[in-house]
C-alpha cells in the first residue's frame, strides 16, 4: 500500500497534468514516427562563432550528416531574468532563429534538446544563476557561482527518484520551465516542420544501479516534462529521453534513446564492446520502438587539467558505428563531429576552455583522424538511402531476456539486476561468438506477439522463474507451445538455430519489410586484416554467394542483397571502407588563429596587449585568465587551454554536501575561474596596463578581492602581472611545454605542481602582494 505521503505527491503530479492546456500556437502538424535514418552530429552554436555556422554546417554535410542535434542552454538564451534573446542581439551567437533559418536552408532535419537540464559540461546545467539563488532550489552559493550543476540535478546520478520528488515539488521550477518552454517552442515555430524529435531534460534514469525502478516520482516527472513540453508543440513530435542503461527502458512511458562513450582504452575491445551491446540490447526492449543512439563517442573529452583529450584509436569509431547499425540503431548522434571553444566562463567547473574531443573536425576545421570514419559511414547512409536504412531490422531468431520488470518491484535491488546484467552481458558475448543474432526482450513489457517472433528464448540460470509475476509465469508457460527456454545461447544449435549471416563473427543480416531486400554488415574487431571466404546469404528462401573479402583492421564492409526471384537474390552493391589515412592528425586544435579567433568572438571583453615580442589576451569573463600569450617571433603560444593567472584561495572551500557528483567533478581547483572581472585598460606612451578586479563573496568567512593588473612595455620582452588580495591567495598558472620563457616571483612562494602532459603548471601562493614576471629568452 502506498505511503500517505507518496500519495499525496502521485495527486499533486496528477492534478498538474490536468492543469496544462493544449498549445495557444501549436507548432505545424507532423505525421507521427520517424521515417528515415538519422545520422547526426551536434552542433554547439554557443561555442561557435556565427561567422562560421554556415561553413561548418556545410562542412557537416559533406560528411554525410542529415540531422543535427541542438542543445539549447536556457541561461544562454535569457541571461537576465525575463531577457530572452532569440536573435542574437546582445550576443551573435544567441541568434537561434538565424541558426534555425541556416539549417532548414541546407536541407538538415533537427533533434531539439531544451533541457531544461544540459549537462554537455555546460554552467549551472544551463539553468540561469538567477534562478538558482531562490530558496527553492537549497543550492549553496559557492556552487552557483562556480558553474556547478544544481543540486537537484546532481542527485539525480545515484538517486533518481529522490531528485524527481525535488523537483516536482519545487513549484518555482515548474512555473519557470513552462515560461522557458514557452519563449523557446514560440521563437522556433516558423522551423517547427524540421524538428524529428524533442529531448526531456538531460541524461534521465541514466545508470543501471539508478533507483529508476519502479521510481514512481521518476516516472511521474517524466510524465510532467512530457506535458508540459506537449502543451507547447501538440502531440505527433515524438519525445524522448537521452539514457544510459536505464533499467526498464520499456517502462519510461517516452522514447528511451541511449548515450554511449569509448572507456579509456586506446583501442576498443571485448569490454567496449560488451558495454556497447548491452546498452543498444536494453533500448531494444521497448515495444513499438526503433533503437536510436542520442550521443555516440568513441571517445572522451579533454578534462579541466589536461592540454589534449585523451587518445585513441580513429577505427574505434568504424566498429561502433557498424555494431550500432547490426543492433538495429535507425539514429546515431555523433557527439560531436567538431572540437570547439567554450565562451569565456561559460563552462562547468570541471571542463576545459577547449571543448575537445579529437573529434573529426579540428577547431579551424581541419579534418583530424576521426574524419575518415565518420564521414565513410555517412557516405554509406547516402549510398544506402536514409529511408530504406530506417524500414531494416536484424534477422534475429533467439531472443535474449531481460528480466528485471518480471518480479515484484520491491524485491528487485541492485544487486540482482547487477547479477540479470552480467549473465545478459555473457549471453549477448556468447552469441556473438556464435554469430548467432539475438535481441532482449523484456518479459512484462514485450508487445503481444514479440515472443512469437523467435524460436527459443534465454532465460539466465540467476533469473527464478518461481518469483515471478503470475502474468509473466502465464506468458512465459504460453511461449512453451511453440519456442524452447534455453539458459544460453549455446543450446539454440542443438534446437536447429542456426546463424543467420552465413555464420561469419560480427556480422548481421539487416532486413527490410517482406525480406525483399537486405543489407549484410561485417566489421573487424582486430587489429590486422581479416580475410573472410566465400559465403552464401539466405534472404528468405532465396539465396546468394558473396565473394572472398579482405577487410582492413577496425574495417567494415556492407551488402546491399536484392532478391530476384523465389530461390535468387543478388549484390546490388558493396561498400568497404578504405585503410584509414595514416597521417590524419590528432589534437589539432592548437592552431594559433584559430584559437584567437574564437576567443575574439564569444560576445565577452577581451583584451590585447601587444608589442613586438609578445602578445597577450585576456578574457575578462574568464576569470581575468588568459589562453593566449604569444611569443610573436616564433607565432608561439606560451599558454595552454587550462589558461594562465587563475586567482583562488589558498585554503578554498570544500565541497558542498549539496554536491552529489563531488567525487567526480573536483579534478582541479577552480578558484575564480569564470567570474566575471571588471578590467580597465590604463595604458599609456610608456606602457601598457590592464586592470581587472573581483570581489568574491564566498571563498572565505568574508568577501575576498582580487586584483590583477598586467604591464607590458613598448618594446621589451617581459610581462609584469601584478597580483593583490584581500587573504592568502594562490595563481595556477598553466604553460605550454617546451617554452623557453623565463618566470620570476617577487613577494611569493613558487611552486611547481603535478603537471599533465604538454603543460608545465606552477602555483604561486602569496600574502596581499605579488609579483610573476615572464620573460622571454635574450629579456632583461
Amino acid at each position: 500500500m502506498p505511503s500517505p505521503h507518496r500519495s499525496a505527491t502521485l495527486a499533486l503530479v496528477i492534478a498538474l497534468l490536468g492543469a496544462i492546456h493544449p498549445a495557444p500556437t501549436p507548432w505545424r502538424e507532423h505525421r507521427r514516427g520517424i521515417h528515415h535514418f538519422l545520422y547526426a552530429a551536434s552542433f554547439f552554436y554557443e561555442r561557435i562563432p556565427r561567422t562560421q555556422w554556415a561553413a561548418d554546417l556545410n562542412a557537416y554535410r559533406a560528411m554525410g550528416i542529415n540531422t543535427i542535434d541542438l542543445y539549447i542552454p536556457w541561461n544562454f538564451q535569457e541571461p537576465h531574468a525575463g531577457a530572452f534573446d532569440f536573435t542574437g542581439r546582445s550576443n551573435p551567437r544567441r541568434d537561434v532563429r538565424g541558426l534555425f533559418a541556416l539549417i532548414a536552408a541546407d536541407g538538415f532535419r533537427v533533434i531539439l534538446r531544451p533541457g531544461p537540464m544540459i549537462r554537455n559540461e555546460w554552467r549551472n546545467g544551463g539553468y540561469p544563476a538567477w534562478l538558482l539563488v531562490r530558496k527553492s532550489y537549497d543550492m549553496p552559493l559557492h556552487d552557483i557561482l562556480q558553474g556547478r550543476y544544481p543540486a537537484t540535478a546532481t542527485l539525480q546520478n545515484a538517486h533518481a527518484d529522490e531528485a524527481a520528488k525535488e523537483w516536482l515539488a519545487n513549484r518555482p521550477h515548474r512555473s519557470e520551465v513552462h515560461r522557458w518552454y514557452r519563449a523557446l517552442f514560440a521563437a522556433i515555430a516558423p522551423w517547427s516542420n524540421i524538428v524529428e524529435a524533442v529531448a526531456l531534460d538531460d541524461d534521465e534514469g541514466a545508470y543501471i544501479d539508478n533507483d529508476t525502478w519502479p521510481a514512481p516520482h521518476w516516472h511521474a516527472y517524466i510524465r510532467w516534462l512530457a506535458a508540459a513540453v506537449r502543451r507547447e508543440i501538440g502531440a505527433n513530435v515524438p519525445l524522448f529521453i537521452n539514457t544510459y542503461q536505464t533499467k526498464v527502458p520499456a517502462a519510461v512511458g517516452v522514447w528511451a534513446w541511449g548515450n554511449w562513450y569509448q572507456s579509456d582504452a586506446y583501442r576498443i575491445g571485448t569490454h567496449d564492446l560488451a558495454q556497447l551491446i548491452f546498452s543498444t540490447a536494453l533500448l531494444q526492449t521497448q515495444p513499438h520502438r526503433a533503437v536510436m543512439q542520442s550521443e555516440f563517442q568513441a571517445g572522451w573529452l579533454q578534462a579541466a587539467n589536461e592540454t589534449t583529450p585523451r587518445p585513441a584509436a580513429p577505427e574505434n569509431t568504424t566498429i561502433a558505428l557498424h555494431q550500432l547499425l547490426q543492433l538495429g540503431a535507425h539514429a546515431i548522434v555523433n557527439f560531436p563531429v567538431q572540437d570547439t571553444m567554450n565562451p569565456a566562463g561559460w563552462e562547468a567547473p570541471w571542463a576545459n576552455a577547449l571543448y575537445s574531443w579529437d573529434a573529426a573536425l579540428a577547431l579551424d576545421g581541419t579534418h583530424q583522424a576521426r574524419y575518415a570514419p565518420t564521414a565513410d559511414f555517412g557516405a554509406l547512409v547516402r549510398a544506402a538511402g536514409a529511408h530504406w536504412l530506417a524500414r531494416l531490422h536484424p534477422d534475429a531468431n533467439l531472443a535474449i531476456a531481460w528480466p528485471v520488470s518480471a518480479y515484484p518491484s520491491h524485491e528487485v535491488t541492485n544487486a540482482h539486476v547487477a547479477a540479470f546484467a552480467a549473465s545478459t552481458i555473457r549471453a549477448f558475448m556468447r552469441c556473438r561468438a556464435l554469430a548467432l543474432t539475438c535481441r532482449a526482450v523484456d518479459l512484462r513489457f514485450a508487445a503481444p506477439g514479440t515472443l512469437a517472433r523467435y524460436r527459443a528464448l534465454v532465460l539466465p540460470r540467476v533469473a527464478d522463474e518461481a518469483r515471478m509475476l503470475p502474468a509473466v509465469r502465464a506468458r512465459l508457460d504460453r511461449y512453451r507451445h511453440y519456442g524452447a527456454i534455453l539458459s544460453s545461447p549455446q543450446a539454440a544449435l542443438a534446437h536447429g538455430i542456426a546463424p543467420t549471416n552465413g555464420a561469419l563473427k560480427d556480422a548481421t543480416l539487416l532486413l527490410s519489410p517482406h525480406q525483399r531486400s537486405a543489407l549484410l554488415d561485417l566489421f573487424n574487431l582486430a587489429s590486422t586484416p581479416r580475410t573472410v571466404a566465400a559465403t552464401t546469404i539466405h534472404l528468405g528462401s532465396a539465396r546468394v554467394e558473396l565473394p572472398p573479402t579482405t577487410l582492413p583492421p577496425g574495417g567494415a564492409c556492407d551488402w546491399r542483397l536484392d532478391r530476384i526471384s523465389e530461390t535468387k537474390a543478388r549484390i546490388a552493391w558493396t561498400r568497404c571502407t578504405p585503410p584509414l589515412p595514416t597521417n590524419a592528425p590528432m589534437n589539432a586544435d592548437g592552431d594559433l588563429h584559430a584559437l584567437i579567433t574564437a576567443i575574439r568572438s564569444d560576445g565577452t571583453p577581451t583584451y590585447v596587449l601587444r608589442n613586438a615580442r609578445l602578445r597577450l589576451i585576456v578574457s575578462a569573463d574568464a576569470g581575468a585568465r588568459s589562453f593566449v600569450l604569444e611569443d610573436r617571433r616564433l607565432h608561439r603560444n606560451l599558454a595552454t587551454s587550462i589558461g594562465l593567472f587563475r586567482d583562488d584561495v589558498a585554503r578554498p572551500p570544500a565541497p558542498s554536501k549539496r554536491d552529489y557528483i563531488a567525487a567526480f567533478t573536483h579534478p582541479f581547483e577552480a578558484g575564480t575561474f569564470n567570474r566575471r572581472y571588471r578590467c580597465l585598460d590604463r595604458s599609456s606612451a610608456a606602457a601598457q596596463v590592464l586592470s581587472c578586479r573581483y570581489l568574491a563573496p564566498d571563498l572565505a568567512a568574508r568577501p575576498v578581492a582580487f586584483t590583477k593588473t598586467f604591464v607590458l612595455d613598448p618594446q621589451g620582452g617581459v610581462l609584469r602581472v601584478l597580483l593583490q588580495c584581500t587573504s592568502t591567495c594562490v595563481s595556477i598558472d598553466a604553460f605550454a611545454a617546451g617554452g623557453k620563457e623565463r618566470v620570476r616571483v617577487f613577494g611569493g612562494r613558487l611552486r611547481s605542481v603535478a603537471s599533465p602532459p604538454g603543460s608545465r603548471l606552477i602555483e604561486v601562493q602569496y600574502r596581499r602582494h605579488a609579483e610573476i614576471d615572464i620573460g622571454l629568452p635574450g629579456a632583461p
